[in-house]
């Protein structure tokens, strides 16, 4: 049983070499990493995009000198949603909008630009500090989750430019 497992193993890197699979964000010689690193991002002014930005900045290669600037704006919408009728069971719905911009900072020409949202919830209780701190993991999570996108976003938008 401990060979299958051990030549399962083996199987699965051969055949993920042999399907082309190659890494986007590798360290050496990467076209995709280079451009990454010439991208300066510009802070954002409101508290609850800090998470947002911190992660960004920490999730980003940074580079000699930036080429390009990003800018983003993110907000959050609080709404509540009843689950069922006569119910003291609440949810609280998060949504995070966050837009980017990615400019060339020469001409200041947009390159790229985007928006999207994302929604999560959480069940609200009778605590009012419990909700708070729901509400500040909810918030987080989507801060991290969305700056994420918005890198994955802009290596995408280079990956398929620098193909052409």
């Amino acid at each position: 049983m401990k060979y299958i497992h051990s030549l399962f193993i083996i199987f699965l890197l051969l055949s993920i070499n042999s399907c082309g699979f190659s890494s986007i964000y590798k360290e050496h010689n990467n076209p995709t990493r280079s451009a990454l690193e010439n991208v300066d991002i510009t802070m954002i002014n409101s508290v609850e995009g800090a998470d947002f930005y911190n992660h960004l900045q920490n999730i980003m290669p940074h580079g000699p000198a930036a080429k390009y600037t990003l800018t983003t704006n993110c907000s959050f919408i609080k709404s509540i949603s009843v689950t069922q009728k006569n119910s003291d069971i609440l949810r609280e719905l998060v949504t995070i909008k966050v837009s980017y911009e990615l400019k060339d900072k020469s001409t200041g020409d947009t390159i790229t630009s985007g928006q999207f949202s994302r929604l999560s919830s959480f069940n609200t209780t009778f605590s009012p500090y419990s909700n708070v701190v729901s509400q500040q993991d909810t918030q987080k999570n989507l801060a991290i989750m969305s700056a994420e996108e918005v890198r994955n976003r802009i290596m995408m938008f280079i990956k398929n430019n620098s193909n052409t």
